[in-house]
């Protein structure tokens, strides 16, 4: 029988029944702020040791001075209530936990400022510019005696901002992981074997000035991957055992989550130079994982597929085992190598009610425990821990203990039948204590176009569903995951099928009765803020207001922008011109389909947001829909972003994002 132990097991104080908390109890849940959804994880990272004895939990504690202190706990698995062994990291920025063997934990920290307080960075055309350091520290099971990797290296510590890249942890060699660092002295990245005891570091493969990552095998390099300064093709080079020379294995883009779609390495095997690799075989619809051979650069068996879905992605153990490999429906699930273990998923997922993506994130070597986080539209991610011999699943601790699950929007996946007879899936969030009655409704189509979303946690969706705001997220033909022949459907229907898609989508939901027409707004980023312009082009009277998040606005600038920036010749370019059309051959349905050009039609204000240092979507496009637009004598605010790219932006820049947003969609519905 599957049984559930309380958080309190992990170390976790109960919440004191403060006044606030019980007036908060008798006025029912509050939506979250935007500064609670953006604040910091409590519980950042968590690992269980090789032999399944040991758990170590990274977590952090605010301070009522303002500032937050990092810790980790160290815990037996056999009495996860007994009181742990705790590292104190003291007001440092801690990322991430591993365990290098069974005696030696790894900590990945990042350092803003050296001891004096002056911050690390580099002056750049006479610009301070900060970068912050990382390192990797490794203690004993008592949290002592630390280590910081590479410090027997200075030079790597000197000149390197970034010596945390661990490549490989060398699974029979329990003394040395293998790391990435840059080697000044060449200037490129190299490998080095560490002493997690010592931090003695030993040069081991020198990469060339392109190079950008290694993946290994029992600590030797085997495949290596070099980037365009764009970092949107790479060249992927393989040398089998035994070999010296790199060969090329092929030349590829990378997609919208920076893999390989044709060449997407998940993992070693046991066999000595075959990987585990993600790709769509020739003549079949979705994506499935076979083998890769080094010596003869051939595809082997298929090891996992699914016949109505992408494989999305496999998790391999520290012996190089596949035990799963990963793909979504509305909900993440996998496909176990062995059987034996489907079972147990499903048992976790129904003690979790079945409303969360339950992730393989860590495992022993035995497979006796396993360590799983978990997330949802109403969960911003925890971990548990399941022991199989016991059929016990004990809660780890959750992330944002302060966004409970009844503060928060629920999600639900609907089913839309299209204009032309097909279907497609759309995700419907609903606002707190929401009413009876038509709401207002924010659309947000997503980016890529090949990505999809999914039943998951959205802060963007919880943000303006704190609003009071419905918010739809439809799965358009074009989107990923879906196989093949549903991605092809978008191919050159950027302002057509994919928009209709959407339109649909909306209708769905207005003609239920649960969205009121007359307070639509649209808001997306990336393809989803091209979406959204196109989507006020289209149907001008639809929306009252459109925010466009790094998004295009002229497509016939977009493919000059990839064929400037990624040669005529390179994949990069090849896929744009496939998926958004031709320049010359399809010019003229080009320019129907960029809003840049058909400003004049568009009714409802628009608020672009754009970071200045973006490499994906040239910054061009939204001063090209501003200026379009303020020619055609519509309203619009263009608010740029500076030093900031496409993504991966902090909380500060996110919060800016969310509030200028939300400030401007509220004004209007």
């Amino acid at each position: 029988m599957l049984t559930r132990r309380s958080m309190l097991a992990a170390g976790a104080a109960a919440p004191a029944m403060t006044p606030s908390v019980l007036r908060a109890a008798t006025e029912g849940p509050r939506p979250p702020t935007i500064d609670e959804l953006l604040a910091e994880p409590h519980l950042r990272d968590a690992a269980i040791s090789p032999d399944g004895e040991q758990l170590a939990i990274l977590r952090t504690q605010p301070g009522g001075d303002g500032k937050t202190t990092a810790y980790v706990t160290l815990s037996r698995m056999a009495d996860l209530s007994a009181p742990p062994a705790v590292v104190k990291l003291g007001e440092q920025k801690a990322q991430q936990v591993e365990w290098a063997n069974n005696e030696r934990l790894l900590i990945w920290i990042t350092f803003d400022a050296d001891d004096r307080g002056r911050p690390y960075g580099v002056v750049f055309y006479g610009t301070f510019v900060p970068i912050p350091v990382r390192r990797v520290v490794s203690v004993d099971l008592e949290g002592k005696n630390p280590v910081v990797m590479f410090s027997g290296t200075p030079a790597v510590l000197r000149r390197g901002f970034d010596a945390s890249r661990v490549v490989d942890f060398v699974k029979d060699d329990p003394r040395h992981i293998l790391m990435q660092a840059w080697n000044e002295s060449r200037g490129a990245y190299a490998l080095y074997r560490v002493d997690v005891y010592t931090g003695e570091a030993e040069l081991v493969e020198q990469g060339a000035p392109a190079t950008d990552y290694w993946l290994t095998q029992d600590g030797v390099a085997m495949l290596r991957v070099d980037t365009n300064a764009r970092g949107t093709v790479g060249w992927i080079y393989g040398r089998a055992p035994g070999e010296k020379d790199w060969k090329l294995v092929r030349r590829s883009r990378f997609n919208e989550l920076k893999k390989f779609p044709d060449f997407d390495v998940v993992g070693p095997t046991p066999r000595a130079g075959v990987f585990l690799v993600c790709q769509r075989p020739e003549g079949r619809d979705t994506r499935v994982i076979r083998t890769f051979d080094l010596a003869t650069l051939e595809f082997g068996e298929v090891v996992a597929e699914r016949p109505d879905r992408d494989l999305e992605g496999a998790f391999v153990d520290e012996s190089q085992r596949l035990v799963a490999s990963a793909y979504w429906d509305d909900r993440l699930n996998y496909h176990f190598a062995d059987p034996a273990l489907a079972p147990h998923f499903r048992a976790v997922n129904a003690a979790l009610k079945n409303a969360c993506n339950v992730q393989l994130y860590d495992i022993d070597t035995d497979h006796r425990r396993l360590l799983f986080r978990t997330t949802g539209p109403q969960e911003p991610g925890a971990f548990v821990v399941y022991d199989r011999e016991r059929k016990a699943l004990e809660y780890v601790g959750h992330a944002k203990p302060w966004l409970s699950p009844d503060r928060l929007a629920r999600t639900e996946a609907l089913r839309v039948k299209t204009r032309d007879g097909a279907e497609i899936t759309a995700y419907l969030t609903t606002p707190v204590g929401a009413g009876g009655g038509p709401l207002p409704m924010v659309v947000m189509p997503h980016g890529g176009p090949e990505l999809r979303d999914t039943l998951d946690w959205d802060t963007s969706a919880q943000a303006l569903a704190a609003r009071g705001w419905l918010v739809l997220q439809p799965n358009f033909r074009g989107s990923g995951g879906y196989g093949q022949a549903f991605a092809d459907q978008g191919r050159r229907q950027w302002g057509d099928r994919m928009q209709a898609d959407i339109e649909d989508a909306v209708d769905h939901v207005v003609t239920a009765g649960r969205a009121d027409a007359k307070r639509l707004a649209i808001f997306g980023a990336s393809f989803g803020g091209y979406s959204a312009l196109m989507g006020a082009v289209r149907r001008p009277q639809a929306y009252k207001a459109v925010v466009s998040v790094a998004g295009d606005a002229d497509l016939l600038e977009t493919l000059a922008f990839s064929r400037r920036e990624d040669g005529a010749d390179s994949p990069a370019y090849a896929y744009w011109r496939g998926s958004i059309g031709d320049p010359k051959a399809d010019e003229a349905m080009l320019v129907r389909a960029s809003p840049a050009r058909r400003a004049a039609e568009i009714a409802a204000p628009v608020l672009l947001i754009h970071g200045t240092d973006d490499r994906i979507v040239d910054p061009r496009q939204s001063r090209l829909m501003a200026k379009a637009l303020k020619t055609a004598g519509k309203g619009c605010e263009l608010v740029e972003l500076n030093g900031e790219g496409h993504n991966n932006w902090d909380a500060a820049t996110w919060k800016t994002v969310l509030e200028k947003a939300t400030a401007f969609i509220g004004e209007r519905i």
